[in-house]
């Protein structure tokens, strides 16, 4: 019985509540009422010459009156008009207090409203006053620092530094705090078991946004990460250091071999030439030794000799 009562005449039922949805929504939005909306705050008329060096809020909040359907309207479209309240900054000097419903009044041209919204502005709720401070414009190159920590896998290498291009980037800001910078700081950009070159695009911005401008948007990081690999390298050429005036000394053999770990495409780049295998003679000379492990400078990518070839050498004074 009840199912029945329900089910019966369906379609005129829902009709009706639709109806009668309807006819609500047009009586209670024809309805006049007062309202808060957020509206941006634009400025004009500042020379290119000057910046701000304080912060100017994005959106002021008014108080509208008008009906319902066009609150509704209102919500739905204000974001993708021109509405807005233009703050005029042409005679700004140096420092000034805009008391914005004052400054409405005497510039209400300066309210911008699409006219099918048939809302008329009552007045600004907050902020009640913009304090706006502009100074010269400077101009800086800033050095572009990145906050890295990329840990290659078990059995990889990282291979040179870190690249950041760009390296420097052009700011554009006021004169009294841009000139107190050396160098914007991006990241921090944290990488761990990596087995592949790094390439990462991030986002570069100098804080607070609306302070300054940069003339690149975004830094580039990579990374040559290379499998760890060895080669042998045979007929380097051991140089004596820092031998007294006077002493004559002589190493055995005259040529060296050694054996690098590093990054596998690297160390297939380099030649014997790129090594230098040292003795210091005034650091580690003993005469009642002959026989020395010397020293080796690595080329970038090399991460360490596993051995030399003769493992020892005979350094003979004469």
């Amino acid at each position: 019985m009840w199912k029945n009562i329900f089910t019966r005449d369906i379609q005129i039922k829902v009709g009706s509540l639709i109806l009668a949805i309807l006819l609500w929504f047009f009586v209670v939005t024809d309805i006049e009422y007062y309202f808060d909306l957020q509206i941006p705050l634009r400025i004009k008329g500042l020379s290119g010459e000057k910046a701000f060096n304080n912060e100017i809020p994005d959106l002021v909040t008014a108080r509208f009156r008008g009906k319902g359907h066009t609150l509704l309207w209102a919500n739905m479209t204000m974001p993708l008009s021109e509405t807005g309240l233009v703050l005029d900054l042409a005679k700004t000097k140096s420092t000034q207090v805009y008391y914005l419903n004052d400054y409405f009044k005497a510039h209400p041209d300066q309210f911008i409203l699409p006219r099918d919204y048939s809302l008329e502005l009552i007045h600004i709720v907050e902020p009640e006053s913009v304090w706006v401070s502009v100074e010269r414009m400077s101009h800086k190159a800033l050095n572009v620092k990145v906050q890295t920590d990329i840990s290659p896998a078990l059995g990889y290498i990282l291979v040179g530094d870190i690249d950041v291009n760009p390296s420097q980037v052009m700011a554009h800001g006021p004169a009294s705090l841009l000139n107190e910078m050396t160098s914007i700081t991006v990241g921090p950009l944290k990488l761990t078991e990596v087995n592949a070159d790094v390439l990462v695009t991030l986002p570069l911005t100098l804080e607070p946004r609306q302070l300054f401008s940069l003339d690149t948007s975004t830094v580039t990081i990579s990374a040559d990460i290379q499998s760890i690999g060895s080669v042998e390298f045979h007929n380097i050429s051991i140089r004596i250091e820092n031998v007294p005036r006077g002493v004559e000394v002589s190493v055995i053999p005259q040529l060296i071999g050694l054996e690098a770990e590093g990054g596998l495409d690297r160390l297939l780049e380099l030649n014997p030439e790129d090594f230098t295998v040292s003795f210091d003679y005034r650091a580690h000379w003993n005469p009642d030794e002959q026989l020395y492990t010397p020293e080796a400078i690595l080329p970038m990518g090399v991460q360490r000799v596993s051995r030399f070839i003769p493992e020892k050498i005979e350094v003979v004074q004469k």
